[in-house]
């Protein structure tokens, strides 16, 4: 798998540092160390996509199965701010990014799902190393598509540098193209329609969402989606 755009700004922090100060060096020392840390963590990331793409669908791996890795997204982040919601926006950033043939209203339910799920993790104070793992599916354009996702968030407790840095950051998403030929309807339907309540969509948008997933599915003939 050839991953995509990859962006870090963890050692940028550097700058914002007194110039002044007597730990300076050491400062920048676990600045560094920071943005290491969290470059682990994506490559972990990517690695363990990699591994659940080639298992999908598997005896052992029961998710959606996919056919070919269309394009994906790497970044590390620095935050000053506490809100979780961070990192969320930086996701669906990405999803909007590179999921051009889906509707606004599907990547921003997706963006608000993973939101709310690091916020979840997040809600315990003594939390201070999280990771989610998570994938969703969604119609674009005449294909199906599977963005699987990794996040990690850590809180920055050296007081030396928590003026300007207090979490630091890494996700991975991943798009890819669902292999139709091995997904009963009634299968994506199932998991589908649960995303999209999850996102709380106007009736209408469910409804839209749902009839452009069973054109997609009737146009390649896989099986018969009234059944």
């Amino acid at each position: 798998m050839t991953m995509g755009v990859h962006v870090g700004a963890i050692r940028s922090v550097v700058q914002q540092l007194d110039p002044s100060s007597q730990a300076l060096e050491e400062q920048q020392q676990l600045v560094e160390t920071l943005a290491r840390l969290a470059e682990s963590k994506a490559e972990f990331f990517e690695l363990q996509i990699r591994t659940s793409m080639r298992t999908a669908g598997g005896s052992e791996n029961d998710t959606i199965p996919v056919e070919a890795v269309l394009d994906s997204v790497t970044e590390t982040h620095a935050y000053s701010g506490k809100s979780s919601a961070n990192i969320g926006d930086s996701v669906t950033r990405a999803l909007k990014s590179f999921c051009g043939g889906s509707k606004d209203e599907i990547i921003n339910g997706v963006g608000t799902l993973i939101t709310d799920g690091l916020s979840t993790f997040l809600g315990d104070a003594s939390a201070s190393d999280t990771t989610m793992q998570r994938y969703y599916v969604m119609a674009e354009g005449f294909s199906i598509v599977r963005i699987d996702l990794c996040a990690w968030q850590f809180n920055v407790d050296a007081k030396g540098i928590q003026g300007a840095v207090e979490k630091v950051g890494a996700f991975v998403a991943v798009k890819s193209a669902v292999d139709l030929s091995k997904v009963r309807f009634n299968t994506f339907l199932n998991i589908y329609a649960r995303q999209l309540e999850s996102m709380q969509l106007e009736s209408q948008a469910l409804e839209t969402a749902l009839e452009e997933a069973k054109r997609v599915f009737h146009s390649f003939g896989t099986e018969d989606v009234t059944a």
